[in-house]
């Protein structure tokens, strides 16, 4: 096997790989040999065909991909070991064509950039600030607690505080009549537009609402089934003693609590992200053009979906902020990689029986296994940054073997 390299710019280079006859013939004795034994030829057993029918029932030309598909990737592989590349992602097989002895592959190789990580080991640790939890917080936790356990009073018309169930149907994307079914909601938590299409209507009234804010045009026709009005309890003493506190200042305290937690955890993950974003901001590193090009696009297509092709190219905004991505993907595989952060098989595995149980047996697709690997490897990460900084704890001192008493003690032997 004959191997060449060719730089094409800074980041992506060449490699042309010539394979010589004897290794070609090899890889197809090899798809032959599978191939026989699946193939049925009438009036042969399985695999005792001779070759030429087999290969005619086959087909010569799919014996020859299928040759190629195992021994492409082989020689690529050893082609790279050769000429001691380090890849950042597999390389794009360009050309693969007959030679005069074997066949020829090409294929374009995007370089690893080089990263030089700052010290962030030297990063201070900065003291977390008491979280405050202002009264009106307070209160409005406590109100929720009264509107989780509030009673439902009928009432004829819809007011501002009413809990309306209504249905009815709307005209959908394609142009066909769709129903929206039984649906409940609370007035003070609708958007305004929808809030004002419902108010003073009774039940059985018929009211054309909008679907989607005051932006949208989508409107749909509804008929008010029932019309309800939330009675909370009141928050006293009773009300904290019915839900396991001592008194209502006790149960505001631990709301309190619960609130102050909730921003003690809010505040870390902030000061874990700012230390990420700075580790990745002071790293050096060059952004590959190629890579830049290719996120600018699928960003294209996150924000527009199939009209994509209509807005032509990224602007420099979206390049702008495609060279942002593609420099935090870099740095931060390279601080995984300087830490040894990664996730076994057996963790992975763990994790997904766990889910699938709470699911009663639900398969995951290869989608949703992709994002739960990727959200158990942003948990080990994050959780390496929230030890950054600390103090390593000193080793508890060994304990001491117990040592026989000096007198019992095996004393050498005089002749």
């Amino acid at each position: 096997m004959q191997v060449e390299l060719e730089k094409l710019n800074e980041d992506e280079v060449r490699v042309t790989i010539a394979v010589e006859q004897d290794r070609l013939q090899g890889a197809l004795d090899e798809a032959y040999r599978k191939i026989a034994k699946r193939v049925n030829v009438p009036g042969f057993r399985p695999g005792r065909a001779p070759r030429p029918i087999v290969e005619r029932a086959y087909g010569t030309q799919r014996l020859y991909e299928d040759a190629l598909q195992d021994l492409v990737p082989q020689v690529y592989s050893e082609a790279i070991e050769q000429l001691e590349l380090h890849p950042y992602e597999d390389g794009q097989i360009e050309e693969i064509e007959p030679a005069d002895e074997g066949v020829r592959v090409k294929a374009r190789v995007l370089l690893e950039p080089e990263v030089a990580l700052p010290d962030y080991r030297a990063y201070p640790r900065e003291a977390a600030a008491a979280q405050d939890v202002p009264e009106e917080d307070i209160d409005r936790a406590l109100e929720e607690e009264r509107r989780a356990h509030a009673t439902l009073v009928p009432s004829e018309v819809v007011g501002p505080e009413s809990v309306v169930e209504l249905s009815g149907t709307y005209i959908d994307d394609a142009g066909a009549p769709a129903v929206i079914p039984r649906t409940q909601i609370a007035l003070d938590r609708a958007f305004p537009e929808l809030r004002d299409a419902l108010l003073g209507a009774k039940v059985g009234d018929e009211r054309q609402v909008p679907l989607e804010g005051a932006q949208s045009e989508k409107t749909g026709r509804v008929v008010i089934d029932d019309v309800r009005t939330l009675e909370l309890p009141q928050a006293d003493d009773a009300f904290a003693q019915e839900h396991g506190h001592k008194d209502l200042k006790e149960m505001r305290e631990g709301l309190a609590n619960a609130l102050r937690a909730e921003a003690d955890r809010a505040a870390e993950n902030a000061r874990r992200s700012a230390l990420l974003d700075r580790v990745i901001q002071e790293a050096e590193v060059r952004i590959p053009e190629a890579l830049v090009e290719r996120e600018a696009h699928s960003l294209l297509h996150e924000r527009y979906g199939e009209a994509a092709h209509d807005h032509g190219d990224p602007d420099e905004q979206m390049r702008k902020e495609a060279g942002e991505r593609v420099r935090a993907k870099i740095v931060v595989g390279k601080l995984m990689e300087a830490e040894g952060i990664a996730l076994t098989q057996a963790e992975f595995d763990a994790a997904r029986r766990a889910l699938e149980g709470n699911g009663q047996g639900q398969k995951f697709g290869d989608r949703e296994l992709q994002s739960l690997y990727g959200i158990l490897l942003d948990e080990k990460l994050r959780s390496f940054l929230g030890n950054l900084g600390e103090e390593p704890t000193a080793p508890e001192p060994e304990e001491s073997q117990p040592q026989p008493p000096a007198a019992e003690a095996e004393q050498p032997q005089v002749e």
